[in-house]
């Protein structure tokens, strides 16, 4: 029996290189996704897929669901492109505001619904579910936080967004975000020093 090429997208884990390369100019991008041209499309999903996969696992502790936010993102920019746009920062900015409203959508469909173990979530992809499950240890860690504080860890850190991205993903100034960042980098720290009400 021939053996099955596997067209299969390789689901990022918590210890990936994320690229966070910005093409050399991000207008000429734009303007090639707006003409639909597949060899722009295919850089801006080599480039973002991974980190808006990273955003949407960290705030869900789903993977499917992650997944499947992800996908939608890249679905979203490609019926809206054409009303987009180019004020100077990365597309990334803007595909993580998109998946910013899908992550919160997602998580308002969920509240009242039993969460899923990753072990039940029907991985099929080649994943160490050991890397998985540190990135929802982190997940787990940043309950304590607010939603714009976990947004903003989550694009700084998990995802490597810089502070302007950041500014633009979460609709606020550079001051606002750095702020977020600083209580809420304070919230985890005092989470992580204490367990059980006794100091680690």
């Amino acid at each position: 029996m021939a053996a099955q090429r596997d067209n299969s997208i390789r689901m990022p884990t918590a210890f990936d290189e994320v690229p966070v390369a910005v093409a050399p100019d991000e207008g000429e991008l734009v303007r090639r996704l707006s003409a639909f041209e597949a060899d722009a499309w295919e850089l801006l999903f080599q480039r973002d897929f991974q980190r808006v996969y990273k955003f949407a696992f960290i705030r869900t502790g789903d993977a499917s669901a992650a997944e499947d936010i992800a996908a939608e993102v890249f679905e979203e920019a490609a019926r809206r492109i054409g009303g987009f746009e180019f004020r100077g920062l990365p597309v990334s900015a803007w595909l993580f505001r998109v998946a910013r409203n899908l992550t919160a959508d997602h998580l308002a469909r969920r509240r009242r619904r039993p969460v899923v173990s990753l072990e039940q979530a029907g991985i099929d992809e080649p994943l160490a579910l050991s890397d998985l499950d540190s990135l929802a240890d982190i997940g787990r860690a940043m309950e304590c936080l607010t939603r714009e504080q976990q947004e903003v860890i989550a694009l700084r850190f998990i995802t490597g967004c810089d502070l302007l991205e950041t500014a633009a993903a979460v609709d606020k100034t550079v001051g606002a975000v750095k702020l977020l960042q600083h209580r809420a980098l304070r919230a985890l720290r005092k989470r992580l020093e204490w367990r059980d009400g006794e100091r680690v």
